[in-house]
């Protein structure tokens, strides 16, 4: 018989012979591979003292379990590492005792985005448009840049990468945007010749960066903006004849309520006002409830109206609900579909001189122009009472009148700061870039050489906006809070700027223009839509 192995007494196997030397191996192996996993744990796991504060405390003894929201999944933060590009001597000092003892900053998680990607448009053969938000801080201690690359589906010799950089279309460094997280931003990639036009397709790529000035080591990011199918490109889009004469652009509408009868009369007005070769982009920011949606959707139907749902935009903060990356998003999509592009609120009502319609206007304002190219008209405000009506003899039948029949008493006095009121504005949309709510911002027109925003800008009372300041988001439906007397035509009560506040015996005039328009807009509502 062979000689079995003798195993020794602190094996735990017992003394004496075994004939099974193979589980010994086994048992080993079990115990090493525990030993390993436990030491796994013990490196990856948090400290207790940060996984604390994700669990309540103990109520009831304990109940605590009643009380605690599903348990949160273990994440593992690596510690900071410094990317190879930042190698130099400057970062050798962050780990140099010379210099006194390193500390560790370890960053966990994301404040701000670099960049959050809105939208992007062919602006023509050469050039594209990216709309988005930027990250306010960034822009305003670092420089950080955007690079744009355009790549052919096929890539070869005659088809090749091309790149340029991308120039920044901000509201003014001074607008209150700057005092968000985030600030709209158009980016414009202005290639230096034609890109895609040979049917070959392709995609825009473009590249935020933290800028040279920033120095937390994060990650640029690379995007694909834009991708055009073989064949995709037309030419005949960038232009004239349009698909439209007049675009509306839509500013979002958010709060926690819009009122239905005012959108309805708004809608039916300007419908008439622009004429069929016409189209409205609404932005929902929030404030479109059923109700709202119910009084839109005949446009809709009838392919005037486009809705957009922006509600996204409350996740990021940004000045008025990301108003200006809504606008210029809606300019750039114009620029392929209209001749000009309105910019306005849904309280406001654009007016023409007694006898002269729309094209009847245009036509003239641009017969009487001095300047070389007529790429702007800016709008004069004729701010209105929004409380104020005068008193009929059949109260019922004022009741169901529409807003611009009832407040007929106009301001006579400015009160905005400054001596100045508030204007708001059209454009030619092949000629702008970017839009605020009162006005295009630097970088936002295009100019040629010696022009400038005002030699291009007509200051005209020949296109002029009622204001009924307010009354789209009132919720009480009766907007008559006082009565003033018939034969009235001058009187002085309280009025409100909404910047500023309330001012007191401010001069206001009879003003019928836009009731006199009142029967009208309802017949064509009629015609329209139905009842």
């Amino acid at each position: 018989m062979p000689t079995k192995p003798v195993l020794s007494h602190g094996s735990g196997l017992g003394s004496g012979y075994s004939d099974r030397p193979v589980l010994v191996g086994v048992r080993t192996l079990i115990v090493v591979c525990m030993l390993l996993t436990l030491a796994l744990i013990l490196v990856t796991v948090r400290p207790m003292e940060v996984l604390y504060g994700s669990f309540p405390s103990c109520k009831n003894g304990g109940d605590a379990h009643l009380y605690q929201s599903p348990r949160p999944r273990v994440k593992v933060i690596p510690e900071w590492q410094d990317p190879a590009v930042t190698a130099d001597r400057e970062t050798e000092k962050l780990h140099d005792p010379r210099y006194g003892t390193p500390r560790r900053f370890v960053p966990m998680g994301t404040a701000t985005f670099l960049f959050v990607h809105i939208s992007s448009y062919r602006l023509g053969p050469s050039s594209f448009g990216v709309v988005g938000l930027g990250a306010t801080d960034l822009f305003r201690h670092s420089n950080p840049a955007f690079y744009c690359s355009w790549h052919p589906h096929v890539q070869t010799i005659a088809f090749p990468v091309v790149h340029c950089n991308g120039t920044v279309v901000q509201p003014d460094r001074k607008h209150v945007s700057y005092g968000r997280q985030y600030t709209g931003t158009v980016v414009l990639c202005n290639f230096t010749s034609p890109v895609g036009v040979d049917g070959v397709g392709g995609h825009i790529v473009v590249t935020a960066t933290h800028g040279s000035e920033d120095l937390s080591a994060l990650e640029d990011v690379m995007f694909v903006a834009k991708i055009e199918s073989p064949g995709e490109y037309n030419g005949s889009l960038f232009q004239e004849p349009y698909q439209y004469e007049h675009v509306y652009c839509g500013n979002g509408m958010y709060g926690d309520w819009v009122n239905p009868q005012r959108v309805r009369e708004w809608m039916a007005y300007h419908a008439r006002y622009f004429g069929e070769r016409s189209h409205f982009f609404l932005n929902d920011a929030g404030a479109l409830d059923d109700d709202v949606r119910k009084v839109l959707q005949p446009w809709v139907d009838l392919g005037r109206v486009t809705i957009s749902n922006v509600r996204q935009q409350k996740r990021f903060s940004t000045h008025i609900h990301s108003q200006f990356a809504i606008l210029s998003d809606c300019m750039l999509r114009s620029r392929t579909l209209s001749t000009w592009t309105w910019f306005f609120d849904m309280d406001e009502y654009i007016f023409n001189p007694p006898g002269f319609d729309l094209q009847q206007t245009l036509r003239q304002v641009q017969k009487d122009w001095w300047g070389s190219t007529l790429k702007r008209v800016s709008l004069q405000q004729i701010p209105m009472d929004s409380k104020h009506c005068q008193r009929t003899a059949d109260p019922i039948k004022q009741e169901s009148e529409w807003a611009i029949e009832k407040l007929v008493y106009r301001r006579t006095e400015t009160i905005e700061f400054g001596g100045y009121m508030d204007r708001k504005s059209f454009v030619r949309s092949d000629s702008a870039l970017a839009m605020g709510p009162h006005e295009p911002p630097e970088g936002g027109m295009i100019l040629a050489e010696g022009e400038s925003i005002g030699s291009v800008t007509l200051w005209t009372d020949k296109f002029s906006y009622y204001h009924y300041h307010g009354t789209t988001t009132r919720k009480d439906s009766e907007l008559c809070q006082e009565l003033v007397d018939p034969g009235v035509n001058v009187t002085t009560f309280s009025d409100v700027e909404h910047q500023l506040g309330i001012f007191h015996n401010v001069s206001h005039r009879l003003d019928l223009s836009m009731k006199a328009l009142a029967e009208e807009v309802k017949e064509f509502e009629t015609s329209m839509i139905g009842a």
